[in-house]
C-alpha cells in the first residue's frame, strides 16, 4: 500500500484543465499518507497541531479504529477503499453547517465524472447506489479563537474484502462490486478534492443553489420513515429540507417535527 503523490497531481491537474480551472488548489494541495492508523481524522487534528496548513488531506490505507456518525465504527480493510480527513478553514457559521451537503455532492460529482453513475443520497449523508452504502461522511467541526475548523471524514469503498462481516456486506457496496472501472486511490482523491474545492465555492456564494443540488438526489422525501434521534424514535412522512439541511417531518400526530440528525430507517406504508 502506498501514496503516489506525483501521479495524485496529475490527475488533480488534468481534472482542472479539462474543466477550465487554471487556479492553485486551496483543498488538496497537500497529502499525509500513511499505510496503517488509527483514524485519519486524529492524524488530521495531530497534523493541524504540527502545522498543516488549511485545505490540507490526511489518507491511510487502513483504519483500524475508523468510525461514522454516533461513535459507530466504519469498516476501513486494508486497501478496500479511499479512507481520508480533510482539514480547512470555515469562513462563516451557515457555510459551516452546510459542509455535510458539500461533501455529498463533491462524491456524487466525482462518480459523475469518472463512473457517468448517479448517486443517491439518503438523509443526513449517506452515499447510495442501488440502496446499497458506498460511501461515509463525518463533519466535525471545532472552534478555536474564533475560527471555524473543519474536519471532514470521508470514505470510499473501493473494493469489497472477502472477509467482509455479513451484516455491513448487506447493506454496504463497492465500486468494485457494482463493475465499474476501480480507480487508484490517487485518482479519486483528485476527483473528490477537486470537486470539494468546487462545491465550498458554491456553499458560500450560491448556497440555496447548493441545498437545492443536494435535495434533487435525496431519496429519503416523500418516504414514511422512523427516526432513529437522540431524544428518542419518532415516525411520520418526510416531507421537505430547510435552508440548513435539516429533515422535516410530518409526524403520525399531524404535527410538524423538524430534526438537525439521526438515522432514517424507511417504512413499509402498512407500517
Amino acid at each position: 500500500m502506498s501514496f503516489d503523490f506525483t501521479e495524485y497531481k496529475t490527475h488533480r491537474f488534468e481534472i482542472q484543465r479539462r474543466l477550465g480551472d487554471n487556479t492553485e488548489p486551496l483543498i488538496g494541495h497537500d497529502v499525509t499518507f500513511k499505510v496503517t492508523t488509527e483514524t485519519t481524522m486524529v492524524d488530521a487534528k495531530q497534523g493541524v497541531e504540527n502545522g498543516s496548513k488549511s485545505g490540507s488531506v490526511f489518507v491511510a490505507g487502513q483504519q483500524l479504529s475508523g468510525r461514522g456518525r454516533r461513535g459507530r465504527s466504519f469498516v476501513s480493510a486494508p486497501d478496500a477503499g479511499l479512507w481520508s480527513t480533510f482539514y480547512f478553514i470555515v469562513e462563516e457559521s451557515q457555510q459551516a453547517s452546510l459542509v455535510s451537503l458539500t461533501a455529498a455532492l463533491a462524491i456524487s460529482d466525482s462518480f459523475m465524472e469518472l463512473f457517468g453513475v448517479v448517486v443517491d443520497i439518503k438523509w443526513p449523508n449517506d452515499i447510495q447506489i442501488d440502496g446499497k452504502k458506498i460511501s461515509g461522511i463525518l463533519p466535525d467541526l471545532t472552534l478555536r479563537d474564533s475560527v471555524f475548523e473543519m474536519y471532514l471524514g470521508i470514505g470510499i469503498n473501493i473494493k469489497t474484502p472477502s472477509n467482509l462481516p455479513a451484516d455491513v456486506s448487506t447493506i454496504a457496496t463497492s465500486i468494485e462490486k457494482l463493475g465499474l472501472d476501480t480507480p487508484s486511490r490517487e485518482l479519486l482523491l483528485a476527483n473528490l478534492s477537486f470537486f470539494l474545492e468546487r462545491r465550498l465555492s458554491q456553499a458560500r456564494a450560491e448556497p440555496a443553489k447548493l441545498i437545492e443540488d443536494w435535495k434533487s438526489q435525496l431519496v429519503t422525501l416523500g418516504k414514511r420513515i422512523r427516526l432513529v434521534t437522540p431524544g428518542g424514535d419518532v415516525t411520520g412522512l418526510a416531507t421537505d429540507v430547510n435552508n440548513f439541511g435539516e429533515l422535516i417531518l410530518e409526524l403520525d400526530d399531524g404535527s410538524i417535527g423538524t430534526y438537525a440528525a439521526g438515522d432514517v430507517h424507511t417504512l413499509r406504508v402498512a407500517d
